[in-house]
Order: C-alpha cells, then structure tokens, then sequence
C-alpha cells in the first residue's frame, strides 16, 4: 500500500498579500512554520460578491503572480489561488460594489439576487473567461472553485428562474413555462416527473458552466490541476449532487468538501460537520485523490474557536475519510500573526498523529449504521396537496440520526453499512427495490419513515403498523425484553410536546404480526397504558428491524436509552455494529475498517467537560496488533482478544480530547 500523506494547506486571504508589508509577514510566517505548510492558495478577492471589473483583477492576478513566485521560493511545493467567486455567494457590499453588468439570478419567488449571476448567461460566460484566464496567466499549481457552484442560497432561496433559464429549460424539455407557472406546477402533487427534470436541469447547467471554466483554464494551460468546493447533501439537494458528472466536467482531482461549524458556540457540531464532509466524500470519483477538509474559522477571531476544538475536529474529518485539511484560520490581513500561534503550535503537535491515522486509514471505508439518504431527495420526495415544494420540512432532513453518534453508536457515511437507519420521509427517495433491500437486513426507523412504507405495502415488514399518534402528556415505559438489559421498568420523558410540532414523536404502534418483540410501552402521567411505542421484528426475508415511536431523535443520553439503542443495533446488525463502548460515557467513535476486518481504526472524542477514567471499546474485528495515539504520541492501551473481537481498555481521555485506535 502506497504511503498517504496528511498535508496541511493554507488559504490566504488578500489582506495578508496585497502590500508588501503584508506579504512580507506572510513570508516570515511560512519561514518560521515550514514544518506545517504543505500547500499554500491565495484568495482572488475579499468579497463574496461577484462582480469586480477586468482591470482590477488584471492588476490582482500580476500581484498573485508575483506573491506565488515568492512563496516557491520559500520551498513550499504546491502553489495556487483559491477563486472565491464565480456565481457569486450572496448579497454582500451590493451598496457599493460595482453592479452586475450581466443577468443575476433570480429566485422561485421573483427576488432578484444583488450579488450573484445567472449561471447561463452568455455574458457571465464572456466574464468568466477572462477571469479564469487571468487567474491561469499567473502561474499557479491548482486552481480552486468555491462552494458558490450551487442553484440555492444565493441572496434568492432558489434559483434560477430567470427568463434565458426558463428558455434553456423548455429546450431541454420541450416545456414551456413562466416563472410563475412553472413554480406552482412544482408543488402539486401529480408533477413527480417535472421536479425530477428541473433538478437535472440543475446538474447540467452546473456542469456546463464547470466545463466552461476548465476550458478557460486549458486555454492558459491544461497542466493546472483544478479543485472543486462542495456543500453538504445535508444542507440541500436542490441542486443535485452530481460530483460524478461535476467533478469530471472541471477535471478536477482536488475536493473540499464544506459545511458550516464556525465556533466553540455549540461544540458537538464538529461531528455533524464531519459527518457530513464524510457523505461528500463518499460521492467522491476514484480520480479525485486530494481530500482536504475545509477549516473554517472565518471571520478568524481567535477566541471564538480553541485550539483544542480545531484540532478535534480535523482529526474528526480525518476519521471521515479525508486526507487533507485546508486551513482558513489566518484572518483578513489586519495585522500580525501573533494572535494565532496557539493554533499553529497546537497544529504542530497534532501532526505526528494525523499523519499515522491518514496512512493507516487509506482505502479503509467508514463502518457503522448507515443515516439513509439520496442525492435525488428533492426530487424524488412527494409533495402532498396543499404543500409547497420549496418549503423547508423537517421530515426530509437526514441528519437526524447524528445524535446517536453522542452516544457511542459508530454512524457510517460509506453505504452499505452494517445496518440502516431510517428517518421521516428520505424513504420517499428510494424505488422499492431498494428499500426491500434495506428491509432484508437490519434497519432501525422511525415512525413516519414506517408511515412511508405502510402506503407502499411494507409495513408488514416491520410487523408493526401506526394505530395512534399522541401529541402530548406521555412518557415511554420499558419492559421486561432481554434487550432492555437491566433496565426493565425503566421511564423516559420527553416531554414532547414542548419543542414545537410533536407529530411523529409519540406513536402507539400495534403489532400485525406474529413474532413482534415490544420493548417499550407509552403510558401517560397517571400510569395509563397507551400500547407499545418500540418494537423489534425479524422478517421473512430475514432481516431486523426495529420501529422506534417515541422521540426517537431526541434525549437518547440518558444510561437506560443508550443501552437498549446499543442492544438494538447489535440485534439487527446480528453483532455486526463494529464498536461497542461499554461503560455510560460521551465518547463518540468514528470507525473505518476493511471488508475482512483486519485492518481498522477507532478514533474516539470525549464530548464531554469531564474526564473519561474508563473506556472499554469492544471492537469487532479479528486478534492483531493495536496502537492508541493523542496529540502527544502513544497512550497506554490494554488489549484483550475474544471470539471475533478485542477489547480495548484505554487510559483517562481528557475532555475534549481525542485518541486514535489503530488496528491491524
């Protein structure tokens, strides 16, 4: 197996390049932290408006040409700019800023974007040519897109309806339409066919403007590698998720995939975040081989985010399958650098760790219950009458199950997994074919995803059908069932009707089967039995499932919750779930393993502001050789071998600390 390195890129923003006296503590900067720079790109501009005049980004490239050179010169080996604009992000600075001498995008609604262009316009087409080719003229390694390829969120909710769109659409399809008629025809209910076309019309047109750009490039030069900046299915399928047909397009072989975690604020989004590059990762094409994840520190205060959630989380994405980071952690250019030398220094220490876990994990896929989702959602999803299409709905979000990863249950963004997790309506997106398929192994669902399969006629697969939904005023009581463990009679309540719409939260199920385990029972404040709330079922195909019908999504933190859910996903994975953290404690793990199970990796986060003195990880994987690595080298790491498994006793975990296991 060939090496993989962690290298460890920085994106520079104008401020520290454009004088002299900026660059040249930039200079000093590179001199003094060598060790840690591996790749360094500078930013085209300070605004995520689109539009600046030719001129101006004449003068601009001749700088970065000049800038580039001297940072060669310093030995780092890989040089280039990072295009920050290319659609435009957002209505930014539009009040001064030069105005779009071409068509902006306009939304679903008639709002017409400030900052952000049509991407079809043969004259944003003209603009971006010379862009690029500007940007080529100047000598760079690479050349990054940023994440403003998308058709949402640019100062207009979605885009574009404007009238050389609705042109290229009808052309494409042979429908013509209005803004205004073709929105309304979006949300009813019988128009499946024409939601799926827009959004594929989405993925063309962000694919020809993809190739556009790389052609500028290749004008200049075709030996500049390109990289593409990708958003998060999570946040947003509206505009597809082609990276097959995007990434091609550019010919790129660098990615960055992005989302947003910006602060200490709300520590535990590092794992949604790494999550979520996890899933853009997952998408990627075998040619895309540069996996940087995107540090986000902007706008670079330096006491908005530790050292120590800086580190976490790169060492979280790592986990994930990235094998990169790219650092936007430097500030604007408003001064010295001082301000930011604990990250630089914590970054030097965590080094020796990341680039053990970066060669140990290449190739290894991310193992674990699998959150189902599709790039197609939107389009696949179903509008019933009376719903708007655009609207966000809380039952299409498939980041849900990311809480089960708080309490120890390793989540895998590579499918298949060992098991499924379905939530809300993301079975919508799926062919039967598909979800028998599912439904054959070992899923575990919530009620409204059962609610999905009822009207397509598998619910019998679940044993279970919805009987009564309950909005308030009920708590969950376990039983006896073995795979409750000690914790029979157990109550838990949630009070759901305290946060906000508490449809799906509180569901009676009866079982239409023989053979229906119930785990737990709903019960009101008196003691009033309502029936069963949570069942396990195997089915005639085999497979496992578990129907989860009350808050499934939402104070699972409790020792009684998290152990049944543990005894849940070792029963409908049949033991496959490859970690099990025995003692009641916030370390997530992250898992990766190969196919045959001798080569894996644990990387585990103590969520948590107190220390971990004990933690048992049982890792499901044959007898061989493990190490346990921090930020300062080894860690001591008990290892005992049992039929099919080890058992791992690590030393204390510090809050907030992470340690990486590797196996094999």
């Amino acid at each position: 197996m060939a090496r993989s390195h962690a290298k460890l890129a920085w994106r520079i923003g104008v401020g520290n390049y454009e004088t002299d006296e900026a660059f040249a503590r930039l200079l000093a900067l590179i001199r003094d932290h060598r060790p840690i720079i591996d790749e360094v790109c500078l930013f085209e501009t300070v605004t995520h408006h689109l539009y600046l005049p030719i001129d101006l980004l004449e003068r601009r490239a001749t700088r970065i040409a000049e800038c580039l050179g001297a940072i060669r010169a310093e030995g780092v080996p890989s040089v280039g700019i990072n295009v920050l604009t290319t659609l435009g992000h957002m209505n930014e600075g539009w009040d001064y800023m030069p105005a779009l001498p071409f068509p902006a995008m306009v939304g679903h609604d008639g709002a017409v974007s400030l900052g952000c262009a049509c991407p079809t316009s043969p004259e944003l087409a003209v603009y971006l040519w010379r862009k690029y080719t500007l940007m080529a003229e100047a000598r760079p390694d690479f050349l990054w897109v940023d994440d403003d390829i998308r058709m949402h969120h640019h100062g207009v909710a979605y885009a574009c309806f404007c009238s050389h769109c609705l042109l290229r659409f009808a052309e494409e399809t042979g429908l013509g339409h209005t803004r205004e008629t073709l929105v309304a025809a979006l949300s009813l209910p019988e128009q499946g066919e024409l939601r799926g076309q827009w959004i594929a019309h989405n993925v063309r047109t962000i694919e020809s403007l993809l190739s556009h750009v790389r052609e500028a490039i290749d004008s200049v030069d075709p030996r500049i590698a390109t990289g593409l900046m990708t958003a998060g299915p999570g946040w947003c399928t509206y505009s597809g998720v082609a990276f097959d047909r995007w990434f091609a397009a550019l010919r790129a072989t660098k990615s960055r995939p992005g989302g947003g975690f910006y602060s200490d604020d709300a520590p535990k989004g590092m794992i949604a975040k790494a999550l979520e590059v996890g899933r853009q990762r997952q998408g990627l094409p075998e040619s895309v081989g540069d996996r940087q994840y995107e540090l986000e520190n902007f706008p670079y205060q330096v006491l908005r985010k530790s050292s120590r959630t800086l580190v976490n989380e790169c060492t979280l994405s790592l986990a994930a399958g990235m094998n990169g980071i790219a650092m936007n952690a430097l500030g604007m250019g408003e001064g010295a650098f001082g301000d930011y030398g604990g990250h630089l220094a914590r970054i030097a220490a965590a080094r020796p760790m990341w680039e053990a876990l970066v060669e140990h994990a290449e190739g290894l896929p991310t193992a674990g219950l699998w959150p189902v989702w599709t790039s197609t959602l939107m389009a696949e999803r179903r509008v019933r009458p009376g719903e708007d299409w655009f609207a966000l709905s809380g039952w299409y979000d498939t980041t849900r199950a990311y809480i089960l990863a708080e309490i120890g249950l390793p989540l895998a963004t590579d499918r298949p997994g060992c098991g499924v997790i379905l939530t809300g309506r993301v079975a919508e997106g799926f062919g039967n074919e598909s979800l028998i398929r599912m439904l054959s192994g070992g899923a575990i669902l919530d009620t409204m995803a059962l609610a999905v399969l009822e009207a397509r006629g598998f619910a019998d697969l679940a044993g279970v059908r919805i009987a009564r939904r309950v909005t308030n005023g009920v708590a969950e009581r376990f039983t006896g069932d073995p795979l409750n463990g000690p914790y029979a009679g157990e109550l838990r309540d949630c009070r759901v009707e305290f946060w906000g719409d508490a449809m799906g939260q509180a569901d009676v199920l009866e079982p239409t089967q023989e053979g229906v385990h119930i785990l737990a029972e709903m019960e009101n404040y008196f003691q009033e039995p309502y029936g069963p709330c949570l069942t396990a079922f195997e089915n005639e195909h085999g497979g496992r499932v578990a129907v989860l019908g009350y808050a499934p999504w939402m104070f699972v933190h409790s020792a009684a919750k998290r152990t049944q859910l543990q005894n849940i996903a070792d029963w409908v994975t049949r033991g496959a779930c490859p970690v099990r953290i025995e003692e009641t404690v916030p370390l997530v793990p992250f898992v990766r393993m190969s196919e045959d199970r001798a080569r894996w990796l644990v990387v585990l986060l103590n969520a948590g502001f107190d220390e971990v003195p004990d933690a048992t990880v049982r890792v499901r994987a044959p007898a061989g050789p493990v190490r346990a690595l921090s930020e300062g080298g080894e860690v001591p790491a008990c290892v005992a071998e049992g039929p099919g498994e080890q058992t791992i006793q690590l030393a204390p975990i510090a809050p907030w600390h992470v340690v990486c296991v590797l196996g094999g």
